[in-house]
């Protein structure tokens, strides 16, 4: 290695229904509308999380298989939680930041009850934060506008980009399916 010289950081696209746990450095992007992100940064270790969640409840979903657990934002929170935990880290020491649940197909359903998947996953993810008594650090919610992350978890900075339709996701880099 060249004295001086930065190694170069790890880049990959979190798809829908993954989620990515690193120490080493990265900077991880994905694109949302509906779907919600958290991001969880141990500053200490570097230990961080980003989940890309589609759907409010695994609880709810009577089809929700194990193997789709990153699909939901409460079970996605409680195995990203569980990963902290696990080594020992207390939640009081991680900085949380939430992102996406645009309401992208405003729709009523046929019972005249709002449908709004990105307001429901923001709403699931606020009880799961409360219940376990998670502050929030940072926030980006809601709107009619989908949104760019780009996550460092070098630093556990979020650069969030309000976005149009039009501009596409680059590939994924095989995060947890």
């Amino acid at each position: 290695m060249i004295p001086g010289a930065e190694p170069r950081i790890r880049t990959c696209y979190l798809k829908p229904g993954e989620i990515h746990l690193t120490s080493a450095p990265s900077l991880i992007t994905t694109v949302l509308g509906s779907c919600l992100s958290v991001t969880m940064h141990h500053r200490a270790t570097g230990m961080s999380a980003i989940c890309h969640a589609v759907m409010p409840s695994i609880a709810k979903d009577r089809n929700g298989a194990k193997e789709a657990v990153f699909q939901y934002v409460d079970s996605s929170l409680q195995w990203m939680l569980d990963q902290y935990t696990a080594t020992g880290i207390r939640m009081s020491d991680i900085e949380v930041k939430m992102f996406g649940g645009a309401a992208i197909f405003q729709e009523t359903g046929s019972l005249g009850r709002d449908m709004n998947i990105g307001k429901r996953n923001v709403e699931a993810a606020l009880a799961f934060l409360n219940k376990h008594r998670i502050s929030l650090k940072a926030w980006s919610v809601g709107g009619n506008l989908g949104r760019k992350l780009i996550f460092n978890t070098s630093t556990g900075e979020v650069l969030a980009k309000f976005i149009s339709r039009t501009e596409m996701p680059p590939t994924g880099c095989g995060g947890k399916k």
